[in-house]
């Protein structure tokens, strides 16, 4: 009976033991500060849209969301492409006007071409488009908002600052750059 007890014992002092870890780096989502360079509360590190809809940053989200009218016939030609394939990395800052006016657009786009929350990461920065405990210097970032899509784990493309034209016409010039490299799972 002492070894089965023991064995449980130690057995469950294992699992906690290793566990620990995994638990220490869950990612704390959506975390807010005070930006003395800005004089206003802003969104830092990683994150997602969730953030964005909660106060005061629903603000500007909610009402750019919905005044922007995207191309619908320009729309539908991008249904059922390799975007919702995607995984899309955006790094922004909620103090920054081009992000306040650029992310909202693109998730209406996103939410209509059906591409799925979970490909799409959110790293928010502070105005020296730093992020505490994240290193960026990978994504070389120097303008925000940077939109950055892969495909099976390469760079299609990217959107910076500003789109050349409308999001959903970015988006169609992204499908065009998929199909004439012909990206595929296979690639390496």
């Amino acid at each position: 009976m002492k070894k089965k007890f023991l064995t449980g014992f130690l057995s469950i002092l294992m699992i906690t033991m290793f566990s620990l870890p995994v638990i220490a780096q869950t990612r704390k989502l959506n975390q807010r500060i005070f930006s003395e360079k800005v004089n206003r509360e802003i969104l830092i590190g990683y994150g997602n849209r969730e953030g964005m809809e909660q106060q005061p940053f629903s603000q500007w989200f909610e009402k750019e969301y919905n005044a922007y009218q995207p191309d619908d016939s320009l729309l539908k030609t991008l249904k059922g492409t390799h975007l919702s394939d995607m995984n899309i990395t955006i790094v922004l800052g909620t103090w920054c006007p081009d992000s306040r006016r650029e992310v909202p657009r693109f998730f209406k786009v996103a939410d209509i071409l059906n591409i799925p929350d979970d490909h799409i990461k959110i790293i928010y920065v502070d105005r020296d488009k730093t992020a505490p405990g994240i290193d960026l210097t990978g994504l070389h970032i120097e303008r925000v908002p940077t939109f950055i899509f892969t495909l099976y784990g390469k760079e299609v493309g990217r959107i910076i600052e500003t789109p050349h034209g409308s999001m959903e016409e970015e988006f169609k010039e992204l499908c065009k750059v998929i199909h004439s490299k012909k990206f595929n799972k296979n690639q390496s």
